[in-house]
Parts: structure tokens; C-alpha cells; sequence
């Protein structure tokens, strides 16, 4: 409720802003005989806004404020090619926030660090990143642990690219341009998540169906609903919660 009030409020000043420096602008033109340049009257508009908004909002809106007007004059400014280019460039990175509802997040070191020792500690021989971005997380830990086996999955085509780009010369990291659904998990010791909270029961039926018995799903911030995580590994900002493969005592299935 609170967020959706002080969007509202943002978008009151800035349209309050847009519309004082319109008016100081035609007083300036009615006593100089000309009228301001736009990207003056933009820069006033965000001014004003910044102002406006410097007690109403958080902080962080007042950079917002300023610099919003600016944008919306150089967007007229602008071939409509570059927005194009941009909306292309944009899915071709989002492509799996469309697809399967996971958008693209970036783990830190802090996540490589708590890793690293899981995989010291527990002796990982094979360990798969599913949506694996960019690759810089499976890239980072195939160089401090050579034998030790990493596997990628990405869909989203930049990507992937990226990813496959970052592990050119690593022997033990691999990037698969597949659906990680439509591939077995059964030669992994644990599997590494760090996608979105919808995808996370499904996730972890998979991983007691495909894991050995010793292995583990890791995933960073997200939990499984209603499952209880065997451990909590700070990882910086978020937590990495860890979920072992239970006994086998039942058939799971997948849930609708």
C-alpha cells in the first residue's frame, strides 16, 4: 500500500514539476522574447520535482525526480531504431521472465564464497547452475576447484553467449543452451538455484526424484514451500538455503 501511495505521489509532483517549468518557461518568453531550450525546461521540470518530493519521499525518488524529465525529453530526441534495438536487446537477456517467469538476478561473491566452501567441505564432484546468467558464478568456482565437474543451463540467447564466452577456457565448466526441465540431474551432486519463488516446489521434486542420495539442492533466497531447508548459509545479502535429497520412501510427482 505504502509503495503504491508514494508512486502516486511521485507521479503527482512530477507532472506538477513538468507543468511550473512550462509556465516559468512561457513568463522567461514573454519577457526575453524567446523561448528557453527544451533540454532547460527538462532540467528545471527535475529540479522542481526533486525539490518537491525531497521531504514526501525516500532519497532514493530524488534522483528519480531529477532526472526523469531529462529522460523523457531525450526520448524524443531519439530514433525509434533505438528503441527497438533496446527492447530486442532486452529480451534476448529477459528472455526467461517472459518464458518461465524467472527475470535474471546476479549472485555476488558473497554467494561464490559460501559455495566454495560447500563444495570443499562436502567433496561436490559435480554441481549444476540452473540459469546460470552470465556464467560468472560457475566460471569463478571451476577455477578455484579444477576437479570438480560444472554444468550451466541457459535459455535467454545473450546469455547464454556470455556465459559460453566466460567458460571458453575452463575444461571442467560446461554451458548447455538447454531447458534444464528436459535434462536429468542424476549425474549431479547438487544443483544450484537462484531463479524465483515460482519454479522452487517443482524444482525440489525434481531433485528428490534425480539426485543421488547424497546429494543437495542449493537455492539462494528463495525457499520451497513448505519444506524445512536442513541448513541456512549466509551468502551476503541473501541466504542460501540447502535442501537434501530425502530417502526414497514414495513416489513424488510433479504438481499441476
Amino acid at each position: 500500500m505504502r509503495r503504491h501511495l508514494a508512486l502516486l505521489i511521485g507521479f503527482a509532483i512530477l507532472a506538477l514539476a513538468i507543468l511550473a517549468s512550462l509556465l516559468i518557461s512561457r513568463a522567461w518568453m514573454q519577457w526575453q522574447g524567446e523561448m528557453p531550450d527544451a533540454w532547460l525546461i527538462a532540467l528545471l521540470a527535475g529540479v522542481l520535482a526533486m525539490l518537491m518530493g525531497w521531504r514526501l519521499l525516500p532519497p532514493w525518488w530524488r534522483g528519480v525526480l531529477l532526472v526523469a524529465p531529462l529522460v523523457m525529453w531525450g526520448g524524443l530526441q531519439i530514433h525509434p531504431g533505438w528503441f527497438l534495438a533496446a527492447a530486442v536487446i532486452l529480451l534476448l537477456i529477459q528472455f526467461n521472465a517472459i518464458r518461465h517467469r524467472v527475470p535474471l538476478y546476479r549472485s555476488g561473491t558473497a554467494v561464490i564464497e559460501a559455495l566454495s566452501e560447500e563444495i570443499q567441505q562436502r567433496g561436490l564432484r559435480q554441481l549444476a547452475d540452473v540459469g546460470c546468467g552470465d556464467g560468472h558464478v560457475i566460471a569463478a568456482l571451476a577455477r578455484r576447484f579444477p576437479e570438480t565437474q560444472f554444468t550451466g543451463f541457459e535459455t535467454a540467447p545473450l546469455l547464454y553467449l556470455l556465459a559460453r564466452w566466460r567458460c571458453r577456457h575452463l575444461s571442467n565448466c560446461q554451458v548447455m543452451f538447454r531447458d534444464f526441465w528436459r535434462v536429468s540431474w542424476r549425474e549431479q551432486d547438487a544443483v544450484f538455484t537462484f531463479l524465483s519463488p515460482e519454479p522452487m516446489l517443482r524444482i525440489w521434486r525434481k531433485c528428490q526424484r534425480e539426485l543421488p542420495e547424497e546429494g543437495a539442492l542449493y537455492s539462494l533466497a528463495f525457499e520451497v514451500p513448505g519444506v524445512e531447508a536442513e541448513s541456512l548459509i549466509g551468502a551476503g545479502r541473501f541466504d542460501l538455503y540447502r535442501y537434501p535429497r530425502l530417502p526414497r520412501q514414495s513416489t513424488i510427482s510433479e504438481p499441476e
